[in-house]
């Protein structure tokens, strides 16, 4: 049985978009890339909202975030 996807929609995100997102994410807990990077290491984030983030973009190279 072949599936259908006609309906779903495909987002293409620029290198832009993604370091917009990155520096949103920042903002909204209060630190900068080398500070969460800092938390990180250490192990200790000041928030669960701050972990939650290193999480999301951790994975894009620094320059992006």
């Amino acid at each position: 049985m072949s599936e259908n996807y006609d309906d779903v929609k495909v987002i293409h995100y620029t290198d832009d978009d993604i370091r917009e997102g990155n520096q949103h994410m920042l903002d909204d807990v209060g630190c900068t890339w080398e500070q969460l990077q800092a938390q990180a290491e250490e192990g200790r984030f000041e928030s669960e909202q701050a972990r939650d983030v290193w999480l999301v973009i951790s994975s894009f190279e620094p320059a992006t975030a």
